[in-house]
C-alpha cells in the first residue's frame, strides 16, 4: 500500500478553497487535498508562488489559483466569485493564513500586533463569513460542508514571548466554537486544528517569523509537521456528514 493510498479518492467531487495556500502549512494541505481527489482553489497574495504551486499540483481542470489578500474584503469576495464561477459550488473552506511575531510584551511593536490581528483574526473573519453562504447552501442540500481553521496551541506558559499571538489563537478557538453552535444545526461542520510549536530551552518558540531564527532550522524543529496537519484536514472533511471532528490538538508524542 502506498503512503497516500488511504486518502486517494476520499474527497472526490468536493470543492475546497484554501487561504494561505502557498504557506508552509498551506502547501501541504493543498497537496493532500489534490491527492484525495478534491478540486481546489488556491488563494494567496503572491501570483508567482501561486503559479509555482499550481504547477507542483499538476495543474489541470481541478486546480484554480486566485490572487487575494485575506485582509481585503473585496479580494475575498472576488475569490468566492472565482471559485463558484469555475466549479459551481464550494463545500470545504480551509483558512491557514497566519503571521507570527515574537517578543517580550514590553518590547512589542504595535505595528507587528496590528499585522497579526489583521491576518490571523480579521482575515479569518472575512474568509469565514464570505464563504459561509455557499457552504450553508451545500449543507442545506444534504451535502457535506466544512470550515477548517488552522489555529495553534495557545496555552503554553513556556513561551511568554508570544503573548499577542497566543491571545489571537485563543480568540480563533472561541470563534470556532461559536460558529460550530451557530452552523451545526444546519449541518455545516466547523473544525479547528491546533498544532504545537517547538519550544527551545530558553522558552522561545521556534518559528519562521521569530527574529534570530533560521527559517529552515525552525521548520525542521517544529513539533508537528505540515503533512500531519494536512492529513487531519482530509480526515475531518472525509468523515460522515453527521460527525464533526471539532477540535484537534496536535502535540509531539514525547512531550504530550
Amino acid at each position: 500500500m502506498s503512503e497516500h493510498s488511504a486518502t486517494a479518492g476520499v474527497l472526490g467531487r468536493r470543492v475546497a478553497v484554501v487561504f494561505g495556500a502557498t504557506g508552509w502549512i498551506g502547501r501541504a494541505i493543498c497537496h493532500e487535498l489534490v491527492r484525495a481527489d478534491a478540486s481546489i482553489v488556491l488563494v494567496g497574495r503572491d501570483a508567482n508562488r501561486l503559479a509555482a504551486l499550481q504547477r507542483e499540483l499538476g495543474g489541470g481542470d481541478r486546480v484554480l489559483s486566485t490572487v487575494a489578500d485575506v485582509t481585503s474584503q473585496l479580494e475575498v469576495d472576488d475569490a468566492r466569485e472565482a471559485a463558484i464561477t469555475r466549479f459551481g459550488h464550494v463545500d470545504l473552506l480551509v483558512v491557514s493564513s497566519g503571521v507570527i511575531t515574537g517578543s517580550a510584551f514590553g518590547d512589542g511593536i504595535p505595528a507587528d500586533w496590528a499585522d497579526m490581528i489583521d491576518v490571523n483574526l480579521r482575515g479569518l473573519l472575512h474568509a469565514s463569513q464570505t464563504f459561509a453562504e455557499p457552504l450553508l447552501q451545500r449543507a442545506d442540500s444534504g451535502s457535506p460542508a466544512d470550515i477548517v481553521l488552522i489555529g495553534a496551541v495557545s496555552t503554553d506558559v513556556r513561551a511568554p514571548r508570544f503573548a499577542v499571538f497566543n491571545a489571537l489563537s485563543a480568540a480563533i478557538k472561541q470563534l470556532a466554537r461559536a460558529l460550530r453552535h451557530e452552523y451545526g444545526p444546519r449541518g455545516m461542520r466547523v473544525h479547528i486544528i491546533e498544532p504545537a510549536f517547538a519550544v527551545d530551552q530558553s522558552g522561545e518558540r521556534r518559528n519562521a517569523a521569530a527574529p534570530g531564527h533560521d527559517l529552515r532550522r525552525a521548520r525542521a524543529a517544529s513539533a508537528v509537521q505540515p503533512d500531519t496537519i494536512a492529513a487531519v484536514v482530509t480526515l475531518a472533511a472525509a468523515l460522515p456528514r453527521g460527525v464533526n471532528l471539532a477540535e484537534v490538538l496536535l502535540l509531539p508524542t514525547e512531550t504530550a
